[in-house]
């Protein structure tokens, strides 16, 4: 009976084993789908992921908007059918080159905003770009990816390169460079491109029946010694950096060049080898050497310029004459007697405001490039105000409109009126209206005629001045907004304000020449991106690039200080070792 009953219990066990048993399978079933569902899921995100990567590395099209030809403008690029516009995060002269070469147009020669050619609509495509200068398409540069970034239109960025094309819209002859020699030539031959003479120049290599210019990375008076003793041109005097002669074209053939200083041919020091770089054209190295050159005869040159406003179309004829030195005079029509030739915009009274000078019937605007105190004070003085207090750029005083009529001003300071000092030539220049040049005056004295005393015309008056604390000398250093006084942000005193420093290329170097100077010991740690918060006023100095011996921040070589592509959250500091 046992045994029977035994069975029996094994046979309703295994009945209710049979019965749950599909049960079991439809669970393991419905979890299996669960799991194909996800990975299913999971792999189509793989392939999203992988088309978006995929895409930057296709060549995209890119156009130039709102600008004065095919090779200025707005830059838009264009993604799954549409067109969008590149935020100006990061962007800089690498970057732009990579455009201008992307469109045929040559070299970029000046970074716009969306001030100068209207913002875009629509997508923004790109943030964050940051080239080599060796792609063949912006789409192949880093940046954030297909239309991710944090910005808005006011932001959008733009270029102007230098179009390669020996005619003009009008039909006549461009200004454009000489053409390549393409054969003859044995690989290394050098040559010096831009200088005053054959001795003093941009440094340019041929190799494989072309010519392209050298990096400035690590170019030093070593590297320069061997240019100038492989030309016979003597002993170096400077080695230059940072396009010092302009930027050049086509490749950039040799980067961190390194010479022992005996060597017979620029090729023959280490370098990163032929073709390999990280650089743009801004960084192109020149030289000077002691060497003299061949005196050239005198050469005429007719030059045609054209420019518009509305309704106006202004075209002028320029004969001038090139004597054999560094200096070309031109003689312009002056202007009828009493009738201003120079005047200032949109600042708060007369002696303050955007520079406007006046050309035949035209008035137009005069660009940055250059500009400082010296300028400043020919434009003052012309005004009839006191001197000087600021030159400022970057379109201070707000845009101006119509033509852009002087560029690259050089004034000593004791010229009666902007059209005496050395320029370009009337219409000639490469800015927009974002470089439109201001001045700040000392505004003429409120006269007592209790102190009036008549002199012939004029008057001289009798003034008390008040003591006044001491104020700090060009070129002096601070370190602001630090935990303790060898620490902070640098700043600098010029033209009788404080500014900042960029951190482009910022470096322990860099750092070593401040710490010395404000007697804080040696440099622990070069910050960049505002570590001690953004600063205010003009930045001063950009590209800064030490050896860490120079008695200044100014002989370190770095781009001009009107001439940068930064902002304020970009300000350098140091931390010193000393406390």
């Amino acid at each position: 009976m046992v045994s029977q009953a035994a069975m029996r219990g094994q046979r309703v066990v295994e009945s209710e084993c049979r019965c749950w048993n599909p049960a079991v399978w439809l669970l393991v079933s419905l979890l299996g789908s669960l799991v194909l569902v996800a990975l299913s899921i999971l792999m189509r995100l793989g392939k999203c992921d992988g088309g978006l990567t995929k895409s930057l590395s296709r060549l995209s099209k890119v156009q130039l908007v709102n600008g004065r030809n095919r090779c200025e403008g707005r830059v838009e690029v264009r993604y799954n059918g549409s067109w969008g516009t590149v935020c100006d995060d990061d962007w800089d002269m690498v970057d732009a080159n990579v455009v201008c070469q992307q469109m045929g147009c040559g070299v970029a020669v000046a970074v716009g905003s969306s001030s100068q050619f209207g913002q875009g609509a629509g997508l923004i495509a790109l943030d964050n770009v940051d080239c080599r200068g060796g792609e063949a398409d912006l789409s192949q540069c880093r940046s954030l990816g297909w239309g991710v970034h944090n910005c808005y239109h006011y932001e959008d960025v733009g270029v102007t390169c230098r179009e390669p094309v020996l005619l003009g819209a009008r039909g006549f002859a461009e200004p454009t460079t000489t053409p390549m020699v393409k054969s003859g030539l044995p690989d290394g031959t050098v040559r010096l491109v831009n200088g005053k003479n054959s001795c003093q120049g941009r440094v340019e290599i041929y190799y494989q029946r072309s010519w392209g210019t050298v990096c400035d990375d690590d170019w030093g008076l070593r590297n320069s010694m061997v240019v100038c003793q492989q030309l016979g041109c003597g002993n170096a005097v400077s080695a230059h950096t940072n396009s010092y002669f302009g930027y050049g074209t086509g490749l950039i053939l040799l980067d961190n060049v390194n010479c022992i200083g005996n060597e017979q041919e620029l090729m023959r020091c280490k370098s990163l080898g032929w073709g390999k770089h990280n650089c743009g054209h801004h960084e192109d190295a020149g030289v000077t050497c002691t060497g003299s050159t061949t005196v050239l005869p005198a050469v005429t040159e007719i030059r045609r310029i054209f420019w518009e406003t509305p309704g106006t179309t202004v075209t002028e004829r320029i004969s001038t004459t090139k004597p054999p030195t560094t200096t070309t005079t031109v003689t312009t029509t002056t202007q009828a007697k009493g009738k201003p030739t120079i005047r200032v915009m949109n600042g708060q009274n007369s002696c303050e405001g955007r520079v406007e000078v006046l050309y035949k019937t035209i008035w137009g605007t005069v660009c940055d490039d250059d500009w400082d105190m010296p300028n400043a004070n020919v434009v003052c003085r012309a005004l009839g105000c006191g001197p000087a207090i600021a030159a400022m750029s970057q379109a201070y005083f707000g845009h101006g409109l119509g033509p852009i009529l002087l560029d690259n001003v050089e004034c000593s300071g004791t010229e009666t009126d902007l059209s005496q000092c050395f320029n370009l030539g009337w219409g000639q220049h490469n800015c927009g209206h974002h470089e439109d040049a201001g001045v700040i005056c000392t505004p003429p004295p409120v006269l007592d005629p209790a102190f009036l005393i008549p002199s012939g015309r004029d008057f001289r008056v009798t003034e008390k001045i008040p003591a006044t604390t001491t104020t700090p000398s060009a070129g002096a250093l601070r370190l602001v907004d630090g935990q303790h006084w060898c620490e902070g942000r640098v700043e600098m005193y010029l033209n009788s304000a404080w500014g900042t420093v960029c951190d482009d290329a910022w470096d322990l170097p860099d750092a070593q020449v401040v710490c010395r100077l404000v007697g804080c010991g040696e440099a622990t740690q070069a910050w960049g991106q505002a570590h001690f918060g953004p600063g205010t006023g003009t930045i001063l100095l950009d590209n800064l690039k030490c050896s860490g011996d120079e008695a200044s921040l100014q002989q370190c070589s770095h781009i001009s200080w009107n001439v940068h592509n930064c902002d304020h959250s970009e300000d350098a500091g140091v931390t010193c070792s000393l406390s």
